[in-house]
């Protein structure tokens, strides 16, 4: 006798049918529930191949070499069911009618893509015949002929003045101006297919004002302009042509730039501070500012000296790769 199911096996028992017939796709709650369903299902009926495998495990061992007459039953059912029990997903159902009855059931229910198809058409029909409705009534009948005054033009002994005066009451209309909204989206319109939660429902949009600032920047796109590019671009001793063009017009700029200020000395040889034989400042028992200024020296000589290192290295990977 079968065990009766309890009110709580019921209540969790899946509601949704398994299938895509007479859903409608733009319904996304709806067509989530069949979808989990779906899925669902394909899960069971892989567990069913499993089960059915490890009793057909257990069946070799326990028969031995009688398994192929007393384990014939479980292996054939164990073959059909790997055939057919496969987690496919649900894409090729969505775009496919298997039979001729799923496409029955959609027409029937008003689902089918050529009723969708005719709805647009007669939305797009209506929005057609309201425009010209309203561009209709909207219409005004121009005159024929430039109406001019009768009346004498009145001399006031107010002069006219070439810049209009502004008076309070025009620039209190002009602030209570509304702004141009934003976003393309009113306030109070529902925001379709957004929601991700379970059991929720779709954002509802607000006022611009309500919204963080960033939000509406945060799409811009800041561009690097080549003058704020990196002074040390570029190496001389890079394998790559692009970094070698770098170093040596960036060479020659400052080349150009010193000559242009007329600073020659700048332009001779200098002995590197790595192979000056200079004293580094800084004495036992010396005051705060003079300790900072032997550590700024030491981390300067330090500095150079990795800068120095890593030429060589890239210098002798350079001459290795020609």
């Amino acid at each position: 006798m079968p065990t009766p199911e309890s009110e709580l096996f019921k209540s969790q028992k899946p509601k949704v049918a398994p299938t895509f017939n007479g859903v409608d796709y733009d319904d996304t709650k709806a067509f989530k529930q069949a979808e989990d369903a779906i899925i669902r299902e394909q899960w069971v009926d892989a567990m069913k191949t499993r089960l059915v495998g490890e009793e057909l495990g257990k069946c070799y061992m326990r028969e031995g070499v009688n398994h192929l007459e007393n384990c014939g039953q479980l292996r054939e059912k164990y073959l059909q069911l790997l055939a057919t029990n496969k987690v496919k997903g649900t894409k090729f159902l969505q775009q496919n009618y298997i039979d001729k009855k799923d496409e029955e059931l959609d027409l029937a229910a008003k689902v089918h893509t050529s009723d969708k198809i005719a709805r647009l058409n007669q939305a797009a029909t209506m929005l057609c015949i309201r425009c010209c409705r309203a561009a209709i009534s909207r219409r005004q009948i121009l005159p024929l002929a430039r109406q001019f005054s009768a009346s004498a033009q009145t001399r006031t002994a107010e002069p006219k003045l070439s810049t209009p005066v502004t008076s309070a009451s025009d620039a209190a209309g002009a602030a209570t101006k509304p702004a141009v909204p934003r976003s393309i989206c009113p306030e109070g319109t529902v925001l379709s297919g957004l929601n991700f939660t379970k059991g929720g429902q779709d954002p509802v949009a607000m006022k611009d004002e309500e919204y963080p600032e960033w939000l509406w920047s945060c799409l811009d796109v800041m561009k690097s302009s080549a003058d704020a590019a990196d002074e040390n671009a570029g190496d001389e001793f890079s394998k790559s042509k692009k970094q070698r063009r770098l170093a040596a017009k960036r060479q020659k700029t400052l080349e150009a730039k010193l000559l242009a200020e007329g600073n020659l000395e700048a332009l001779a040889p200098k002995v590197p501070l790595q192979h000056q034989s200079v004293n580094l400042p800084g004495e036992v028992g010396g005051s705060v500012q003079q300790n900072i200024e032997a550590a700024d020296k030491r981390e300067e000589l330090r500095k150079a000296m990795r800068k120095e290192r890593k030429a060589k290295i890239k210098e002798a990977n350079y001459l290795k790769s020609m």
